[in-house]
């Protein structure tokens, strides 16, 4: 079974310029984890998943404390209306993942699914030789797949 046997086709995107805002809005209506991002030609930049728009633990330099952190900067966990305002303000390409894995439509699926169990990536891009985006393959695919063949 190849990479273009499960994926989704034409997945919805996001362009670079879009704001977070806007990104959390489509994540939270579509109920989609990610959302990969493409220039106007198509070309994979990158992806945009749930998690990096989250504040995350991190630990303070030359400590042992662990603070909020948020697209690179510290974040005091009482100032959410802080997080909204560079929401607003903050386009997709200045959190996104660039460096992420990706697939091409005759890969095997085996490889797919070594990839998404192996990282932190929970959405693998298809792409073509030129890196436009073709498709998108998630964890979930996969389970589908496992449960059809019972």
């Amino acid at each position: 079974m190849r990479v273009a046997d499960l994926m989704t086709p034409n997945p919805e995107t996001l362009g670079p310029e879009a704001t977070l805002e806007e990104a959390a809005k489509r994540i939270l209506e579509k109920r989609y984890g990610s959302f990969p991002v493409v220039d106007q030609e198509g070309r994979l930049l990158g992806i945009l998943q749930v998690e990096d728009l989250l504040p995350r633990p991190e630990n303070v330099p030359f400590s042992d404390v662990e603070a909020l952190q948020l697209f690179g900067e510290w974040v005091d966990e009482k100032v959410l209306e802080e997080i909204y305002r560079r929401y607003q303000k903050t386009p997709v390409k200045a959190v996104m993942r660039t460096e992420i894995p990706r697939v091409r439509l005759e890969d095997p699926a085996g490889k797919a699914l070594e990839i998404l169990v192996k990282s932190d990536v929970r959405h693998l891009p298809v792409v073509d030789p030129k890196g436009k985006l073709l498709g998108i393959l998630t964890r979930s695919d996969f389970l589908k797949l496992f449960l059809r063949r019972v």
